[in-house]
């Protein structure tokens, strides 16, 4: 999986990211951001590519160190996004969590991360994640559902039913790890041939967690073709969606910024490259 994630480049497959971080850049240009859940380090030259003031930080130490052997002058740590105490309060305009990989946390613990990331978040800073949706078709169907939605190119269809018996495997292995609560669940995910049980939840869902860590009501929503979603719209048709929320004040408080005290300077040791 290292390996993998280790040469992963520039956009992920939906269009969305990309809506993301042009919303971002727009505002945040040259200003000091936190990425979270790095892995190999393929959001690290397009986070850094807006700001340098950057901070990434990964879970899993061994990602850290792939990411470093790429970008040994980037500042990445080993790090938890449920607590990030190594940082002050209001020390960053971004917070970004790509990929869904917040979807990893389990689901009491989801809360701990929209209060850390509002915490460190500076007036009008920018938290920018993306989570699966519960509402999707395709959301907790095992592989054999009949419902399940197909590709439309032949070739993908071929290799789905090549590895259908891999995906069959999983599946089974998996299902007693799943959970379904009010609004959300612990699925069994197409990746990996099955082979993970990830968050999934529904957009008013979110919405109320963002809402229940103090973030404003104003919250901006992109489905994976990079279309603006209203709060109250329709979003079946996508497998996750991409969320920007801010902390109340608006636009960025750059004086602000500037009398905060550098990111990282409660002594968290940066990860060697071994």
């Amino acid at each position: 999986m290292v390996d993998y994630f280790s040469h992963l480049e520039a956009w992920s497959e939906d269009s969305g990211e990309a809506a993301l971080l042009a919303r971002v850049a727009s505002e945040a240009r040259g200003l000091p951001i936190l990425d979270i859940g790095i892995g190999g380090g393929r959001t690290v030259p397009l986070l850094r590519a807006i700001s340098e003031d950057y901070v990434g930080i990964d879970y899993m130490e061994e990602m850290v160190v792939a990411a470093l052997r790429r970008f040994p002058e980037a500042d990445i740590r080993h790090g938890d996004a449920r607590d990030l105490s190594a940082f002050d309060d209001g020390s960053f305009a971004v917070v970004f969590f790509s990929a869904n990989g917040l979807d990893a946390v389990p689901h009491d613990d989801r809360r701990l991360v929209f209060n850390e990331a509002r915490r460190v978040l500076c007036p009008g800073g920018m938290f920018a994640y993306s989570t699966h949706n519960l509402s999707h078709r395709n959301a907790g169907k095992a592989p054999w559902d009949p419902r399940q939605a197909w590709p439309r190119d032949i070739r993908r269809v071929v290799r789905r039913l090549v590895r259908l018996p891999l995906a069959i495997r999983g599946h089974l292995r998996n299902r007693r790890l799943i959970v379904r609560g009010t609004d959300w669940a612990m699925l069994n995910t197409p990746l990996y041939d099955f082979g993970l049980v990830i968050h999934y939840t529904t957009l008013p869902a979110t919405l109320d967690e963002l809402d229940a860590a103090g973030f404003a009501a104003e919250v901006e929503v992109y489905d994976m073709e990079g279309e603006a979603v209203s709060s109250r719209g329709a979003v079946a048709g996508t497998k996750w969606f991409h969320l920007l929320a801010r902390v109340a004040a608006r636009p960025l408080d750059r004086d602000l910024l500037e009398h905060v005290a550098p990111p990282g300077t409660r002594g968290v040791e940066e990860a060697e490259v071994e």
